[in-house]
């Protein structure tokens, strides 16, 4: 064996154990399964079951199935017990769920159960034009196909009322804990005031949180497949054609601290 060969042959030697060992870093990691291999516009309209991809949360006795994405349920879960061990020990609040994914289907029974009024809302709809229904439905709950809950990454929390969340209310001290902490494990607020959003879009969500490193990404896909009409609402539900363009503030027109969130390392 001369030496010019040995040399070539000790060069590929030493390759071959970084590539099977594992010690060379990958140049090109592999990017988030964006869709978990759903069609990218039923995955953005919440057209699918969740079963199928999604992973069941369980906080409480609540018989009610919740579902997220994988790695938003093991976010979640870590910052419950982080939050169990940090807060004040004579508090009783703890998290839990109030809703989590909700598909096409579950969403349009909401919007359309308030357009016709068969469900409350702040006033009445009495004598009001289609277009004062909408925007009374727009406050607080988002039309199907442009919902954030369709992606497995939001959910709400304990309560639907700011209040709860404020001076005098049961999740106040939970609720200042989540605004310092909760962005080490991926989550943001997305509906803050609407002063700090341009006065665009919903009413403030205390309790609405998202898994910002993934929501982002959805939200971008989102907004980039409505402006090429890949996503098209007329005609899927009451109203649709009164709500048209303005979809894209109501999806667009979130906290900028969901922008600033990292994948947190768990």
């Amino acid at each position: 064996m001369n030496k010019m060969f040995r040399i070539q042959y000790t060069i590929w030697f030493i390759f071959s154990l970084f590539l099977v060992c594992g010690e060379k870093p990958d140049a090109n990691p592999p990017k988030t399964n964006l869709y978990l291999g759903i069609p990218k516009t039923d995955y953005l309209t919440g057209k699918f079951n969740a079963e199928k991809v999604f992973a069941k949360v369980t906080l409480d006795d609540s018989t009610r199935e919740h579902y997220l994405r994988p790695e938003v349920k093991t976010a979640l879960l870590k910052m419950i017990t982080d939050f169990e061990d940090q807060k004040p020990q004579n508090y009783k609040q703890n998290i839990f769920l109030v809703s989590s994914f909700r598909n096409f289907s579950h969403q349009k029974g909401i919007w359309e159960s308030k357009y016709t009024g068969k469900k409350a809302m702040r006033v009445p709809i009495k004598d009001k034009t289609p277009n004062e229904i909408v925007s009374l439905i727009l406050e607080f709950s988002s039309a199907p196909g442009t919902s954030r809950h369709h992606w497995g990454t939001d959910f709400d929390i304990n309560a639907l009322e700011n209040s709860y969340f404020e001076e005098g209310g049961k999740g106040k001290i939970l609720y200042d804990w989540m605004k310092i902490h909760a962005k080490k494990y991926g989550f943001c607020q997305p509906y803050n005031s609407l002063a700090q959003r341009g006065n665009k879009g919903y009413q403030e969500e205390k309790w609405h949180w998202s898994y910002a490193p993934i929501s982002n990404q959805l939200t971008k896909a989102w907004t980039d497949s409505f402006l090429k009409s890949e996503i098209t609402l007329t005609g899927t539900f009451l109203g649709a054609e009164i709500l048209a363009d303005g979809a894209l503030d109501y999806v667009t027109s979130i906290s900028s601290e969901c922008a600033l969130a990292n994948t947190p390392s768990l």
